[in-house]
């Protein structure tokens, strides 16, 4: 899968358009992994703009967030959706993965 990515000073902007679920969630989790393994960056900032997230969306991210941290690198999420937030919520995953309303927020706190 190709992700839309740049970088904004030493971040590196991953854009995920789509919900991550069962269907797509190969093709996304090597995607990103691809993105993570690329030239490093200080720090990664994941821009969910799907409505909702899987449980499948969210374990991709938290396997993503353990490669990150081996690799040394920090990873954020940026979501304003309220049923993404929600979910992130619900299950935890804000503990280990820094969950942010905006982009600019990630940004500014990574």
């Amino acid at each position: 899968m190709n992700l839309s990515n740049y970088r904004v000073a030493d971040r590196l902007v991953i854009e995920v358009p789509e919900i991550i679920d069962i269907a797509n969630t190969h093709q996304m989790a090597a995607g990103l992994q691809g993105l993570l393994n690329a030239p490093p960056a200080n720090g990664v900032v994941i821009d969910l703009r799907a409505p909702i997230i899987t449980v499948a969306g969210l374990q991709t991210l938290l396997r993503c967030q353990r490669t990150a941290r081996e690799r040394g690198v920090t990873l954020s999420v940026a979501a304003d959706r309220p049923m993404v937030r929600k979910a992130f919520r619900l299950t935890g995953a804000h503990r280990t993965i820094p969950l942010h309303s905006s982009l600019a927020d990630a940004l500014a706190a990574a």
